[in-house]
């Protein structure tokens, strides 16, 4: 009797528990109002969740709402429920338990995305594969990072077994935070997914193809998750073109999709399909930030847009002022392979297991690249701030900053007169403190206004440098202010001086250039800050009016849109003596950098420049003969099939300097003394223009494969400023290698070609 009395207790015990597990959420719509529930149901019958804004721990009778099972499906050794719950309130916390015939779940929460443009913080990166350690690891950041979602990038699992898919759910579950919170996948489809059904069975996405879109906030950024298992043009590509074409209102755009374009792994296949389809339709409609995978190495760009003319790298080509950024590519897990194969417009790439930590809001796209091997020692985020990075957070940090930051450099008001530009702090280099010995301190993850007693104890310089402020001459300034994000909290009475380096392009910060030492413009504000509180920003964060200054900077004779400008801040008063009466200010490496903010008018100014009021070259367009555009800072005459150099922008005259008269080829109006070899990638032909000053000279051209077979060879001449043409017969679609030489031998140009 005693063993089946203990018996009888544990099977209630037993009872007492929901019989699912492998939780996971995701996203079919809105996410302000609107998630799906997702588990394996095990045993019992007749699953529903309970949930409510109210935490009612495991009481699922206390909770004010009910949602049956939507969708059940048998896939991969599990019977996958998944719960649609929608009207749900923004940025709200819900919730729920999973309650069946067997008992009642754990409790878990979520917290629906904001409905405003309220800042956003994401996750992306894919390929966790077949090694679990860092595969664990990345998740387990990912609950201590508490992103509005995940994006995942395709091949989570390394054969698409059921086996591996159980274990790959089961180490999904370390991405719930200790308090129960969890977090939304966006899954893609990778090629180590067999078909589309293990996306759409096991994530129940919005489509059976694996390629749609979500828009998060008030139209703050729509991102768009895309195929590359399945055929990309036709109806994907159609359908893509069309959403980016119907949601020009909203501000920014992302994509994630498996296959790079252009992967930084030599052994990799090139991604010809997705650039033919997808790169001129990102950047036409301003897709400005792209989630690469599938390569298991680390990579980020420069700003690129697509181009197979003089210059370009592979198809691609910088472009600072509207090009897309491209990072990956893929290390959730899998085993990591070689950085090999760096373009020219790669910012930087290595080879850890790694993924991308993105903030969101109007202003700004900013991606980190956080390290996943210390996951352990790592500290977690608060609820109520995700925005500031943990203890020991591993983010890499190469030479050129650890923040890509993508700022809505230019925008233009209905008024064609006006205009606006919004800058940010774009390297650690760029916002610097100047101890009382004149030595610089370029990396700290704050900005002390101005006492900082870890920097020589000294009531220091703060030294501000804005890259590309793209302020028309002469423009007429009707409002500019600092925007400061508040570090610390501070209420002492605090009183600062800002100034302006009196220089028309103001070099970078250096121990033989530093802050203190500039030249200012008379025009020295006095700001005395009201109280800060920490992670505010706000008007309380925002400086005076400086427009004076910025005036007198436009109307000097040797500015030009794109240059740099420079601010220093001192203290003043109190602030020079009183340790306390200072404010403190995130920085470049505290992952909230300064932005400058200037509005401005061009209505009553006369055009000065030779390229006033002429449009940007843009590829695909038939200019007639005598159109007149412009190209990275220089103007270009149509004369027949070529262009006629004019002049450079940012003046209303010029020397000739015997150039002008030199005909350039119709390849967008770049000057390039080096060999123009395009279209790349080429179909049947490929055209080759020499420097303009070596007419009538024979050269050799030879294409060669990857592992150094010739395939093709032939001597082309010069002859006048038309175009050289071969036309070589491969059928292979892949990369070649093409090398022009003189008639020594003497090797001029080597260029990576790629077959359509």
């Amino acid at each position: 009797m005693k063993k089946l009395y203990y018996v009888l207790i544990l099977l209630i015990g037993i009872q007492t528990y929901a019989s699912n597990d492998k939780y996971r959420l995701t996203l079919r719509g809105n996410p302000a109002t609107s998630i799906v529930i997702g588990w394996n149901q095990i045993s019992g019958s007749s699953p529903t969740v309970y949930y409510g804004t109210t935490d009612h721990g495991t009481n699922y009778n206390n909770y004010s709402n009910s949602k049956t099972v939507d969708r059940s499906v048998s896939y991969k050794g599990m019977n996958n429920n998944f719960a649609r719950l929608i009207g749900l309130r923004p940025n709200t916390a819900y919730y729920f338990v999973i309650r069946d015939s067997q008992g009642t779940s754990s409790r878990f929460w979520f917290k629906t995305a904001p409905a405003d443009r309220s800042r956003l913080s994401f996750i992306a990166g894919g390929d966790s594969r077949n090694n679990r350690t860092p595969r664990r690891n990345a998740n387990s950041l990912v609950a201590k990072l508490k992103p509005h979602a995940v994006f995942f990038g395709g091949d989570m699992t390394n054969g698409d077994s059921s086996s591996e898919w159980r274990t790959w759910f089961d180490d999904w579950q370390l991405t719930i935070a200790r308090d129960g919170r969890m977090f939304p996948i966006v899954a893609t489809r990778g090629n180590h997914e067999d078909s589309n059904n293990s996306i759409y069975n096991l994530f129940d996405v919005p489509s059976s193809g694996v390629y749609y879109a979500i828009t998060f906030g008030d139209n703050l950024i729509r991102a768009y998750t895309l195929n590359t298992e399945s055929s990309i043009s036709g109806n994907q590509t159609n359908w893509l073109r069309s959403d980016l074409g119907s949601n020009n209102n909203v501000t920014w755009k992302m994509a994630q999709y498996h296959k790079p374009m252009r992967p930084h792994v030599s052994s990799k296949r090139e991604g010809n399909s997705q650039y033919s389809n997808w790169a001129r339709l990102f950047y036409d409609y301003g897709v400005k930030l792209v989630v690469e995978c599938d390569s298991h190495t680390v990579k980020t760009t420069w700003p690129v847009r697509p181009s197979t003319g003089s210059g370009s790298d592979e198809g691609f080509i910088r472009d600072n002022t509207n090009g897309t950024v491209y990072v990956g590519e893929g290390c959730w897990g899998a085993p990591l392979r070689s950085n090999n194969d760096s373009k020219n417009w790669t910012r930087n790439s290595s080879r850890f297991n790694q993924f991308k930590w993105i903030f969101v809001d109007e202003n700004k796209i900013e991606t980190r690249t956080v390290r996943v091997d210390n996951a352990s020692s790592v500290g977690e985020v608060s609820n109520n701030n995700v925005f500031q990075a943990p203890a020991n957070i591993d983010i890499w940090r190469p030479s050129n900053g650890s923040v890509v930051t993508i700022n809505k450099s230019t925008t233009v008001d209905p008024d064609p007169d006006n205009g606006t530009v919004e800058v940010a702090i774009s390297t650690g280099n760029d916002d610097v403190e100047e101890d009382k010995n004149g030595r610089l301190y370029t990396d700290s993850s704050d900005l002390e206004l101005v006492y900082d007693s870890s920097n020589n104890s000294s009531f220091q310089v703060v030294g501000l440098r804005f890259q590309g402020v793209r302020l028309p001459k002469n423009a007429t300034i009707t409002s500019a202010y600092l925007q400061f994000s508040a570090d610390e909290s501070n209420s002492t009475s605090t009183e600062l001086e800002i100034a302006l380096h009196n220089s028309s392009n103001s070099p970078s910060f250096s121990s033989s250039n530093n802050v203190s030492n500039r030249t200012a413009f008379s025009s020295k504000v006095t700001w005395r800050p009201s109280s800060w509180s920490s992670n505010q920003q706000g008007n309380a964060q925002r400086s005076p009016e400086l427009k004076t200054m910025i005036q007198s900077l436009v109307n000097k004779s040797g500015w030009v849109a794109g240059n740099s400008l420079s601010f220093m801040i001192r203290g003043k008063g109190n602030s020079l003596t009183n340790r306390s009466a200072k404010r403190v200010a995130d920085s470049f490496e505290g992952g909230n950098p300064t932005q400058l903010i200037i509005r401005y008018s061009t209505s009553n100014n006369p055009p000065n420049d030779i390229c006033a009021g002429i449009s940007e070259w843009r590829s695909g367009v038939s200019y007639p003969i005598g159109a007149k555009v412009t190209y990275q800072g220089n103007l270009f005459e149509r004369i027949s099939g070529d262009w006629k150099l004019l002049g450079a922008c940012g003046s209303s005259s010029f020397k000739n300097n015997n150039q002008n008269d030199i005909n350039y080829p119709l390849v967008q109006g770049k000057i390039d003394k080096r060999f123009s070899i395009f279209p790349n990638p080429f179909t049947n032909e490929i055209r080759i223009s020499a420097p303009s000053v070596k007419f009538g000279k024979t050269y050799i051209v030879t294409i060669y494969t990857i592992d150094g077979k010739i395939v093709h060879e032939e001597d082309i001449t010069n002859l006048d400023q038309k175009m050289m043409k071969i036309y070589p017969k491969m059928s292979k679609s892949e990369m070649y290698l093409l090398t022009i030489s003189d008639m020594t031998g003497k090797t001029l140009e080597t260029k990576k070609v790629f077959k359509n």
